[in-house]
């Protein structure tokens, strides 16, 4: 049986052989955890966990697949697409956490359009385990349209990893819409705010960038006056890029990227 402990399912191809040495220092750094890291508040249920899918998701002994609420972590080696930088290390550290005890704390929130449960898991002591992937660097917050108690603390931990520059944030991890090759996923991008329009009858604002990506959020998400006093400002924003040139056949054109944004803390004012 290895490192992730997968029985009888398909192991979605970890190709990267992880020396022992680097599973002892993540054991090390995670011992002497900082007072500072985000704990559980509230009711929770106590849960067993089945077998780790990636960073940000895994399945439960009774048949739940949950996926991390508040963060999203790089993605591992599947579907012949190879893994994305710190995508193993984030599926190997929760594996980590984990170690000595197959089970944990769970609030859930929801279920995302997949069917997945959305929650916020916690070690059996309390703290939060999105809060300890992102304080290492393997994990990008993000920010749903229900605000949840630990959005504060989530950003107090990125910001500082980020200013570290660890893990995730070692890399180039923020890209120039105009200046950059986009792709589809997971993206932070900046660029210049260039038009907010809202169209009767619709539940979104519709915000053109200086490049070829919209932003779309809902109405109730986000305050009107705030989201117009961007316009001429450069902002950072994050959230799922969708590629939409297949839209671009008829008479009307689209730009081609759309990038779906559910919280105003979801859009930075640089």
């Amino acid at each position: 049986m290895d490192c992730f402990d997968l029985p009888g399912r398909s192991k979605k191809a970890f190709h990267v052989i992880v020396s022992a040495f680097f599973c002892a220092l993540l054991f090390c750094a995670f011992s002497a955890y900082s007072s500072e890291v985000c704990t559980l508040k509230g009711a929770s249920e106590t849960v067993r966990w089945d077998y780790i899918a990636d960073g940000d998701t895994l399945w439960l002994k009774d048949g739940r697949k949950i996926r991390f609420s508040s963060i999203n972590t790089p993605e591992i080696a599947h579907e012949k697409k190879p893994a994305e930088p710190f995508g193993d290390e984030a599926a190997l550290t929760l594996r980590q956490l984990f170690s000595g005890s197959r089970k944990l704390k769970l609030q859930v929130v929801g279920k995302d359009h997949h069917g997945r449960v959305l929650a916020h898991p916690f070690l059996m002591d309390g703290r939060s385990i999105e809060s300890l992937l992102i304080e290492k660097g393997l994990g990008y917050q993000l920010f749903s349209e229900e605000r949840d108690p630990y959005r504060d603390c989530l950003k107090q931990q990125e910001a500082q990893a980020r200013k570290e520059r660890i893990g995730i944030w070692s890399k180039k991890a923020v890209f120039d819409i105009r200046a950059d090759r986009l792709k589809p996923g997971f993206q932070i991008l900046r660029g210049e705010v260039v038009k907010v329009s809202s169209p009767k009858k619709n539940d979104f604002f519709w915000v053109e960038m200086d490049g070829p990506v919209v932003i779309r959020i809902p109405r109730s998400s986000v305050e009107t006056n705030w989201l117009k006093s961007l316009v001429g400002k450069r902002v950072e924003l994050r959230g799922w890029l969708v590629d939409r040139k297949n839209k671009n056949k008829g008479s009307r054109q689209y730009k081609r990227w759309m990038i779906g944004i559910y919280s105003q803390d979801g859009i930075q004012r640089l």
